[in-house]
C-alpha cells in the first residue's frame, strides 16, 4: 500500500498525507480531553453561561434589627471550691482603765445594829448588817418573833342532831407563842375589826390575837375558844386553842391567823 501511494502521489505527497491523517486523530484526542482550541472555546462558553446564573454584588449592611426576648434562666452552677483561709487579724487596742469600785469592809457588831452580834457590810448603801450566827438568832426559836404571824386552816365535821350534840376544830400553833392570846370568831359575811383586819382568802392579825375565818355558812353554832393550857375560854394558849360547835348538820371550815404581841 505504501508503495501505491508513493507511485501516484510521490514521496512528498505520501508524506502531507500522513500528516494530515496525525494532525486529524490529536484534533480529536484534544478533544476528547477538554484540551485545545475547541475544548477552550466550549469551558469559556461554559464559564460565561454558568457566571450569568450566579448573585451579584453583594449590597450594604442592612440596619440593625430590634432585640429579641429574654430568653430563660439557665440552670444554678455548681459551688465553687473553698477558698483558701485568710490571715489573722491584727490584735485590737487595750481597753481604757474602769474606775475602782468601792471595797467592802466588815466589822463585828452587837446590840441594836443585830441582835446579840453580827457583822456591818460597807460594799453597798445604805450599810446592812448581818448576823454570825454564833451569838446572834439562828434559824431555830422556841417562840414566835413579837409582831411576826402564822396562818394556817381549820375544818369541823358534822354530828348528829341532838339537844346537846357539840362538834370540835383543832387550831395548832407551829411555832408556840410566848404567852395566851384572845381569840376573834368572824363568819363569811362579818367585815374586819381592828384586831383582824384580814378575810378568809387573805387571814390576819394584829399583834397578841388570834382571828378565825369562817369561809362557808356553817350550819351549825359556833360556841367558844378554849384555852387548853388552863380551860380558859375565848382565848389559845402557847400551843394553840380548841373550837367548839353546837349542832353543826354539815361539815364546815376556814382559815387563822395568829400574831405574836
Amino acid at each position: 500500500m505504501f508503495s501505491t501511494l508513493r507511485t501516484r502521489f510521490g514521496i512528498p505527497g505520501v508524506i502531507s498525507v500522513i500528516a494530515l491523517v496525525f494532525a486529524m486523530l490529536g484534533g480529536a484526542y484534544a478533544a476528547s480531553n477538554g484540551s485545545g482550541p475547541l475544548a477552550s472555546s466550549s469551558a469559556k462558553h461554559h464559564k460565561r453561561h454558568n457566571n450569568k446564573s450566579k448573585a451579584g454584588k453583594r449590597g450594604p449592611r442592612g440596619p440593625k434589627g430590634a432585640t429579641g426576648a429574654t430568653g430563660p434562666m439557665g440552670p444554678a452552677g455548681l459551688p465553687g471550691a473553698p477558698g483558701a483561709k485568710g490571715d489573722n487579724g491584727s490584735n485590737g487596742s487595750n481597753g481604757s482603765d474602769g474606775s475602782n469600785g468601792t471595797s467592802a469592809t466588815t466589822a463585828a457588831y452587837s446590840g441594836e445594829e443585830c441582835e446579840n452580834g453580827g457583822i456591818e457590810v460597807n460594799s453597798a448603801s445604805p450599810t446592812a448588817y448581818v448576823c454570825n450566827g454564833e451569838n446572834g438568832q439562828t434559824g431555830f426559836t422556841e417562840t414566835l418573833p413579837s409582831g411576826k404571824s402564822e396562818k394556817g386552816t381549820w375544818t369541823v365535821d358534822a354530828s348528829s342532831t341532838g339537844p346537846e350534840t357539840y362538834s370540835s376544830a383543832a387550831v395548832s400553833f407551829t411555832i408556840p407563842l410566848a404567852s395566851s392570846v384572845p381569840t376573834h370568831y368572824l363568819t363569811y359575811e362579818d367585815n374586819p375589826t381592828a384586831e383582824c383586819p384580814g378575810s378568809w382568802e387573805e387571814p390576819a392579825a394584829s399583834a397578841g390575837n388570834l382571828c378565825i375565818y369562817q369561809t362557808t355558812e356553817l350550819y351549825g353554832t359556833y360556841r367558844y375558844s378554849m384555852n387548853m393550857e388552863n380551860e380558859v375560854h375565848g382565848q389559845a394558849g402557847k400551843s394553840g386553842t380548841v373550837l367548839q360547835f353546837e349542832k353543826v348538820l354539815l361539815p364546815a371550815g376556814g382559815t387563822w391567823a395568829v400574831t405574836a404581841p
